[in-house]
């Protein structure tokens, strides 16, 4: 909730307050050209219509205090979130004319000035508190992140216009602007064993209840595959046997440090990159496909520092935290290649199988080689290599040569993309080009 402080601006005239000072100053002069008398009275109303403009706002007092209330409370980029503002006028008097704005932290563009309804004066004898008024507008989403809003400025003028003095009032509001997300399909991976030496089909997906068979609980089974169901059944322990092994866990790296460097030009701000953008949407995208599939998914690279990276997000809880996580995800959070490699051998822990990776790495000259051995580590690793643009990714970063071509030789699976990309349709693509008919 904003606090009832106020704060104000020193009042200053307006285009026409200053007008009416030009015209009086042109009639003093002509007061002493013409010799005319009369002149000199028109020039002091004239000077005397913006003098008083100014005492009036600058004497005029308002007691508003501002609370406000985000629906829903946080959003998806290009989400409709509307914010609502509650007005109440504490002063005992009617509040003037004035037009309000809510302000709003870079990136982020204030709300459209509009026209502040009047709000009656306030008697403790009749109310407890003032009537609240309701004002509302769409909040801009356009940008991902934690983002200030407030504080609530309005701008008072005077009966003739001549003057205006802005107050803010209250304080800010944070409001969570989450990476978009999208839904990706199920699709056929030919994924290699621990050791290497067979393909073996498997689907990233979770087994359905339909698909299980259950054996007896054997020592060296890992516990998340306890089929509950049919252990109270048969009374003892019993662990799902299926080729899915959903009970792994997978690896995402986002690679930040090679999206370190200038945004394209034309962009709000040097930390509104649009490659880096895709990049944290295809990373939220992929782990809420993981998870819905039975998937423990580990993130490296969406923060700074490597603790956040230790925490395994599974669902259903896991879904949102990672949405959330990934709203604070900055090129800033620069990380030693040696946590990605951690992260990945502690995901191998969980399961005979080595772990499916993930990576999502810029197109800059050099970004695949902090990569490049997590190949060796995965029975699945996938690379996202995210360019500007198309006529970056055909100026020599495609085919076999650049990031793209380092990282094939390496043994990823490549899949160059562009800040335009639809990401469903790239996942699928992927799931066409090695998966089973």
């Amino acid at each position: 909730m904003a606090r009832a402080r106020s704060t104000s601006t020193l009042p200053r005239l307006t285009v026409r307050g200053w007008g009416l000072v030009a015209a009086a100053v042109v009639a003093f002069v002509l007061t002493q050209v013409l010799r005319r008398q009369e002149i000199a009275y028109l020039a002091c109303f004239l000077l005397a219509v913006p003098v008083f403009s100014l005492a009036w706002v600058a004497l005029r007092r308002v007691a508003l205090k501002v609370r406000r209330r985000f629906s829903p409370e946080s959003g998806a980029v290009g989400q409709a979130v509307t914010a609502t503002i509650f007005v109440q006028n504490w002063g005992s008097l009617r509040t003037p004319a004035a037009v309000w704005v809510e302000q709003a932290a870079a990136p982020l563009h204030s709300s459209e000035p509009a026209p502040l309804p009047p709000l009656p004066a306030y008697t403790s004898s009749t109310l407890d508190e003032p009537v609240a008024r309701q004002l509302s507008y769409q909040l801009d989403t356009a940008y991902r992140g934690a983002h200030q809003i407030g504080p609530f400025v309005v701008t008072l003028t005077d009966p003739f216009g001549c003057a205006v003095r802005r107050v803010r009032v209250g304080g800010t509001d944070t409001v969570l602007v989450t990476p978009t997300v999208y839904e990706l399909a199920r699709v056929d991976l030919r994924l290699a064993t621990g050791d290497g030496a067979e393909q073996v089909s498997r689907r990233l997906v979770g087994a359905g209840e339909q698909d299980v068979i259950a054996r007896k609980y054997l020592p060296g089974d890992s516990i998340r595959r306890v089929h509950w169901p049919a252990t109270a059944k048969h009374g003892e322990l019993m662990v799902r046997q299926d080729d899915q092994r959903n009970d792994q866990d997978a690896v995402i790296v986002l690679d930040a440090h090679s999206f370190a460097r200038p945004a394209p030009t034309g962009t709000r701000g040097a930390e509104v990159d649009p490659a880096f953008e895709w990049a944290v949407s295809a990373v939220g995208s992929v782990a809420l496909h993981l998870m819905n599939e039975g998937y423990g998914v580990r993130l490296v690279g969406h923060a700074r520092g490597a603790d956040a990276d230790d925490e395994v997000f599974t669902a259903p809880h896991g879904l949102s935290r990672v949405v959330r996580d990934l709203a604070f995800a900055t090129k800033d959070a620069l990380h030693d290649p040696l946590d990605f490699r951690a992260a990945v051998e502690a995901a191998a822990l969980t399961s005979p199988d080595a772990p499916p990776v993930f990576a999502i790495v810029s197109n800059a000259p050099g970004a695949g080689d902090r990569i490049r051995q997590l190949a060796a580590m995965s029975s699945h690793p996938v690379a996202f290599v995210v360019g500007g643009d198309a006529a970056a990714r055909r100026a020599g970063f495609g085919g076999d040569r650049g990031v793209a071509g380092d990282l094939r030789a390496a043994g990823w699976s490549v899949l160059e993309c562009t800040a335009h990309d639809d990401l469903p349709g790239l996942w699928k693509a992927l799931g066409d080009a090695r998966g089973i008919g």
